[in-house]
């Protein structure tokens, strides 16, 4: 009976956060940088079901499971920036793609730049760390 209860509670908690995360009006984030010599790029994908996936070429490949909470902590911070525009990419640069059903906003901003809103970096810098 405990068993069945907790099922339940789960499969509840699990719902409300899904929901609770599309309120936000995002369905993935798309990011990671690029450049250099070899011009090479490194993207990586959060979406909305909490899978973080490494694009490698025309695949995505699954690094992890990230907790509903804090998925919807990172969406609720792109929701804030999903009409930002800065798009000044430098010889190494880096990226944000905000995914929305309407509209895909893409903030890039090179090395080291001053220019680029921090709420920008601040949020990249916390999606980099997940991919470690």
């Amino acid at each position: 009976m405990r068993t069945i209860t907790f099922i339940i509670l789960l499969l509840i908690n699990s719902c409300m956060n899904t929901k609770s995360i599309s309120r936000t009006g995002i369905e993935s984030i798309r990011f990671g940088n690029g450049g250099g010599f070899t011009g090479a790029v490194t993207a990586y994908i959060l979406s909305a079901n909490g899978q973080l996936n490494k694009v490698e070429g025309n695949k995505n490949v699954l690094i992890k499971t990230v907790d509903n909470k804090m998925v919807k902590d990172f969406f609720e911070k792109a929701s804030e920036l999903k009409n930002y525009q800065f798009n000044e990419p430098e010889n190494v640069y880096s990226f944000l793609e905000i995914q929305t059903k309407e509209n895909k906003q893409n903030i890039t901003w090179g090395f080291g730049s001053t220019k680029i809103d921090s709420r920008v970096k601040k949020l990249y810098d916390k999606l980099m760390l997940l991919t470690k």
